[in-house]
């Protein structure tokens, strides 16, 4: 069994839709629609139904996805079936889940450290049952949140680091409000806790702040990255920084991240020809059609985009590249 090693996968988005179904009825949610197909079929991307990123972040993800994955019932259930099922069926042996605990909390109703312990409990219960599978949760601040909001996040983080938060991210929108320069002190702060660092950033044209980010939190890995693809100097700096890129092909195709398989093949084997690390990862595997992460590997072969052993070779990245820092429970005892 070959095995793979998941560095980019966001909680709301790696929930299988009849999880999601099972947790709504079981809390009396109302749904958009009634019959389970239908449900599937509207929160469900594909390259045949591609939307915008703030689209389905403003239609889908943030008001319904968000909403049924609050509470701490919710982020226990949904913690585990993410990672006992990246095991069973989709041979994850290294699973890195990231999410905001801010907004998985039904805006403030539930206290930020009963959600947090349930999201590890979850985990605690899923590397119990199933020995070879590591694991580590990621606190992602929000690019609209305030300085003081993404604070106790980082606090959090910071706080349970010896329970499974292995690192912190950004995320989100563009905002105009937000620079990475501000967060420089409270980063330190984290990397001397001895939490990772990673960023979304260069993902869509007005979202490419990975100059800055570079320059003020120096991350270890930086979510997507693809514009760099376009900028020689910058693709040099993530080589002698040896920053790894985490390339999410499919979710990039379908919202619009990227306008075709042509294109996304030029960014691909422009980093390669580059020597700029990076791995494969499928940001929402549950959301977007067939796009688990053995799926997005047929995917790049089957259109002669990277060849096994580039494949292998971004596999291996990806184990190494972890914030992981060990195995199985053992991990954090």
């Amino acid at each position: 069994m070959e095995e793979y090693a998941e560095l980019h996968a966001h909680l709301s988005t790696s929930i299988n839709p009849s999880i999601y179904w099972q947790i709504a009825h079981a809390q009396g949610f109302k749904l958009p629609k009634r019959e389970y197909q239908d449900f599937i079929n509207y929160i469900t991307l594909s390259p045949q139904k591609k939307m915008q990123l703030n689209d389905y972040f403003n239609t889908i993800y943030h008001p319904l996805l968000n909403k049924l994955s609050s509470g701490t019932y919710a982020v226990e259930k949904a913690t585990y079936e993410i990672l006992s099922g990246a095991y069973r069926s989709n041979s994850i042996t290294l699973l890195e889940i990231r999410n905001n605990p801010m907004k998985h909390n039904h805006e403030g109703q539930e206290d930020l450290d009963h959600i947090i312990m349930a999201m590890l409990r979850g985990m605690e219960r899923a590397l119990l049952e199933y020995e070879k599978l590591s694991a580590g949760l990621i606190f992602c601040m929000a690019r609209e949140f305030s300085f003081g909001k993404n604070a106790i996040i980082i606090e959090k983080a910071i706080k349970y680091r010896r329970r499974g938060i292995v690192g912190i991210d950004f995320a989100g929108p563009p905002d105009k409000n937000f620079h990475f320069k501000d967060y420089k002190t409270l980063i330190q702060k984290a990397k001397n806790a001895g939490l990772k660092v990673t960023c979304h950033s260069g993902e869509e044209k007005g979202a490419n702040d990975m100059w800055e980010a570079i320059e003020f939190i120096n991350p270890s890995r930086i979510g997507h990255g693809i514009l760099a693809a376009y900028d020689k100097k910058l693709m040099k700096e993530l080589v002698k920084r040896n920053i790894v890129l985490e390339i999410c092909p499919l979710s990039n195709i379908v919202t619009k991240a990227v306008k075709n398989i042509e294109e996304l093949k030029f960014i691909l084997r422009t980093f390669v020809e580059n020597k700029v690390k990076f791995c494969i990862n499928s940001d929402w595997p549950e959301t977007i059609e067939s796009a688990h992460l053995w799926e997005q590997f047929e995917f790049l072969k089957k259109n002669n985009i990277l060849s096994d052993e580039e494949l292998k070779k971004c596999n291996q990245i990806a184990f190494k590249s972890s914030f992981v820092p060990g195995k199985g429970l053992s991990a954090y005892l």
